[in-house]
């Protein structure tokens, strides 16, 4: 897949928090996977475990809430040989997740998992992705075909997941819209033009303001 062909299908990018995170990342302008969070507040036993609710860290004055991992079913999972479930949920751990879309809102994906939390009154973050890019020159995008955290037996079939869930634009066999998640394996810094809602649709609001 090329990525000027990718920018020009899927321009945005969406991510889903809770409301009390906010503040924290207005404040720094960082976006950072569960990993690096976990680390930082000495929750080391984190890393390679499911989460089956939220969990709630302190890192220095900061309280921080990391989303559940509730439908990531062991049983429905086909790991490569000598690739444990530990390893792959560590892997789901190092990385900053994208739902893609357009200015109007992210793809339908991306408004299923609004729509699982929605009660709790989440937080959704609206970014350009040439400008996140731009504000990290040493990200590197990586692509996945899949609800990676939420696989599925169909008839019986489990779903694939493994150390190539995750792959660069040139190695991604497909199209655009066949993109579910864009994902980052580093903290990334927030762009300026980073906007927050309510809704998946908006409206939307600088953040800080």
């Amino acid at each position: 897949m090329l990525i000027q062909t990718y920018f020009n299908s899927r321009p945005y990018l969406y991510h889903l928090t809770d409301r009390s995170n906010i503040d924290r990342m207005a404040r720094t302008r960082r976006i950072a996977p569960a990993n690096t969070l976990f680390e930082r507040a000495g929750r080391l036993d984190l890393v390679r475990r499911r989460r089956n609710e939220h969990e709630r860290i302190s890192i220095g004055r900061d309280a921080i809430v990391i989303r559940d991992q509730a439908p990531l079913h062991r049983g429905n999972l086909s790991l490569p040989s000598g690739y444990s479930f530990e390893e792959f949920t560590q892997n789901l751990n190092s990385r900053v997740f994208f739902w893609p879309g357009t200015a109007e809102g992210p793809i339908g994906y991306g408004i299923r998992h609004f729509e699982r939390y929605k009660n709790e009154n989440p937080a959704i973050l609206r970014l350009s992705l040439a400008s996140l890019l731009l504000a990290n020159t040493f990200a590197n995008a990586t692509f996945c075909r899949y609800n990676s955290g939420s696989p599925r037996c169909s008839y019986g079939v489990r779903s694939p997941r493994g150390p190539q869930t995750f792959v660069p634009a040139a190695e991604f066999e497909g199209t655009p819209s066949q993109v579910v998640e864009v994902t980052f394996a580093s903290e990334l810094a927030l762009p300026a033009d980073t906007e927050v809602g309510s809704h998946p649709s908006g409206p939307w609001r600088p953040m800080g303001t």
